[in-house]
C-alpha cells in the first residue's frame, strides 16, 4: 500500500502545480498599452505591461502616472482603461 501511495501523491502535486502554473500563465499575458500624452493629447503606445487580471488601475510607471488603455481608437482617443494584478 505505501508502495503506491506515494507515487500517487507526487503525480497528484504535479498536476495540481502544473494546471496552477498554466492557469496563471494564461492571465498574465502582455497586452499591447496605450496612454494619453498630456501636453499633445495624442493617444500614444507605450511599453509596459498590463495583464487585466487584477483590481489595480494599470498606470504608466516612466511619466506622470496616467492610466494606461487597451486599443488606440483614434488619435485622440484610448479604449477603457486597463487592470493589472500587482500594484
Amino acid at each position: 500500500m505505501k508502495k503506491i501511495l506515494l507515487p500517487a501523491l507526487i503525480v497528484a502535486m504535479g498536476a495540481g502545480a502544473a494546471f496552477a502554473g498554466n492557469l496563471v500563465s494564461k492571465s498574465s499575458k502582455a497586452i499591447p498599452t496605450y496612454r494619453i500624452d498630456a501636453q499633445t493629447l495624442q493617444c500614444v503606445p507605450v511599453d509596459q505591461d498590463c495583464d487585466e487580471g487584477g483590481s489595480f488601475v494599470c498606470k504608466w510607471d516612466a511619466g506622470d502616472g496616467s492610466a494606461l488603455h487597451r486599443v488606440q481608437m483614434s488619435e485622440t482617443q484610448c479604449s477603457q482603461e486597463l487592470t493589472r494584478s500587482f500594484k
